[in-house]
Parts: structure tokens; sequence; C-alpha cells
């Protein structure tokens, strides 16, 4: 969707943002270049709410769960929820897992040692902290603070005995400039990469999923807001990683447009992940609603709901 006309619906329309699961395969994505994926959109029942940033969870038997982010303009602030499917996609149950009373987004999972860890971002309250996942009662039991910084997205990639922490921080930056930690063990200390900040483009810095390794290759999922944010997802191959250097190139893009049979109605992509045979993604689908953008505007520029100030490129998607 082009700038000229994201520019003007904007102005009438909110973009709200769902979850679509698929069973494909994103090495398969990746080894051909082609993305025609068809997704199953999961509605959301308002036009107010969004649900956004999808983590999957195989959890066996042809279920899994899906961490995401919710929000609601009613309240101006993200929780962290749980959603079980089955492998028909129907829903069989939703919980809520964290609300901190700060805007949290973007859960996440990271398995190691037989634990289920997640990592939501907190980058309003300035932190990002460490939980465990228990499966079974579905619940998120707090480790940890990892940092004490603003940072948005984070993505954590272990890597020649290294765990790499990608991130964006808050601020004028946030959709532009990457940001690199590494450290020796999963839970810190992480140390800033003195390349910092790795990537100054806004059409591929900040982060949009698990990094993903195919025949011994990283690519690294990135958020394209160049004409819109979540306008699409830019993969980037690695070439270089170490704690003195960084380089990727440009890959290929993942867009609804590729395969607007599968998606109608849907434009744009935000976050991508995958757990073995299943894809998840959210798309953005735009809804009309004067009420809804005044109170956006409201909560933009210089409006508080309960849990604080949040504005459309921190707050409405994640």
């Amino acid at each position: 969707m082009n700038g000229f006309f994201t520019k003007y619906l904007s102005k009438f329309f909110i973009q709200q943002w769902v979850i679509g699961v698929a069973e494909s395969s994103i090495e398969n994505i990746i080894r051909t270049r082609k993305f025609d994926t068809a997704f199953h959109w999961i509605p959301v029942p308002m036009k107010g709410q969004l649900e956004a940033d999808p983590f999957i969870l195989d959890t066996g038997n042809g279920n899994f769960d899906i961490l995401y982010e919710d929000y609601s303009l009613a309240d101006a602030c993200g929780k962290i929820w749980v959603m079980s499917l089955d492998s028909s996609y129907k829903v069989t149950g939703k919980k809520l897992l964290l609300d901190t009373g700060s805007h949290l987004f973007y859960p996440l999972i990271y398995r190691e040692q037989g634990k289920i860890y997640v990592f939501p971002e907190s980058g309003t309250a300035g932190n990002l902290c460490c939980y465990e996942y228990k499966p079974v009662s579905k619940e998120l039991v707090f480790v940890k603070e990892l940092l004490k910084e603003p940072l948005l997205d984070s993505t954590i990639l272990y890597y020649n005995n290294k765990y790499w922490l990608f991130a964006t921080r808050k601020g004028p930056f946030a959709d532009q400039q990457l940001h690199l930690y590494y450290a020796d063990s999963l839970l810190g200390a992480y140390k800033p990469h003195p390349g910092n900040p790795l990537v100054d483009d806004i059409g591929g810095a900040r982060p949009a999923g698990h990094i993903i390794q195919v025949d011994g290759v990283l690519y690294r999922p990135a958020q394209n807001s160049r004409y819109t944010y979540g306008g699409s997802i830019t993969l980037h191959k690695i070439i270089q990683l170490n704690e003195q250097q960084y380089a990727e190139t440009f890959y290929m893009n993942l867009s609804p447009d590729a395969s607007r049979k599968a998606n109608t109605g849907v434009h744009g992509f935000h976050t991508i992940n995958s757990d073995g045979k299943w894809l998840v993604a959210d798309g953005t689908v735009w809804r009309f609603s004067l009420f809804l953008k005044f109170r956006q505007w409201v909560l933009k520029f210089g409006g508080t709901g309960k849990k604080g100030t949040i504005n459309n490129k921190e707050g409405l998607a994640g």
C-alpha cells in the first residue's frame, strides 16, 4: 500500500491488527523466495481492540498456544494474553497472562534447557524483564530484570557461543535504528555492541520476529515502515556477526499484497514467527470510525489513558 493512499486513509480509518495462522514452512519460503501463504485470520470483536505481536508455541496433538499483545483504546494499554487453538484454527480459550500497569507488547518466546522463557517488551517502563512460561497452567512467573533500557521488540539469538539481543529504542528513531547487545548467558549481563546503531533504515531496522536459521544462514525479519507503520516485513541475510562487527543484506520482502486472494482485506505485516509446521503473523485491517480516530488522536497528542501516554508507533501495535 503506497504512502499517498495511507496518508489520506489514516485520517478517517484506524489500523486494527489481527492475528493470522497458517500451516506453512518459513524455511521453504526463504529457500524459494516465494511468499503466497494463505493465513486464517482470527477476527477481533471490537473496532477499538487489536491483537498483535504473536509468538507461537506448539503444545502437541495439533494444538498450539499464541502469546500476543492485546490492546484496547478503552484503557490505552497493552497486555500479554495467550490464546489456545486446535488444528482447525478454532480458538479454544483465552487468558490474560500479564498486566504490569505499563504498556506491554512483543512477548518473545525463547526455549532453553527444557524451560520456556518469555521476554515481553515494556519500553514505556524503560526495562526488559524475563518470565518463565508454564504451558500447563498458562502462567508467567517473573525471573529477573535483564536490562534497564527502553528497548523495543527485543529479539534474542544464540549464535557462536553468545547470546545476541537485537532491539530498537523508544524515542524518535524507534522504527529506524537497530541496536545490538550480547552476553555469555541468556539472563545476562548484556553489553552494547560497539557498532550501535547497526542499521539506520526505517525500511528494515525494527525487529519483526525470531531470527531464522536456514541451511546454516541467519535471516533477520524486520519491520518495513517506509510508507506506513507495519507496511510489510523485510528479511535480511546476516553476513557477519561478532563482538566487533555486524553486516547484513536485504534478502526478500513479505507482504500480504503478494497473495490478495489468500489475505483479502489485510494490508500489511508487522510480526512473523514459526514453531515447527505452524506460521503465525499479524496483519492490519483498516476500520472506518471517526469516534475512534478522535480518541486515537487524543491519546497520541498529549492524552493519557489510565496506564499512561501511548502513541501510535510505540503503543497501538507494539
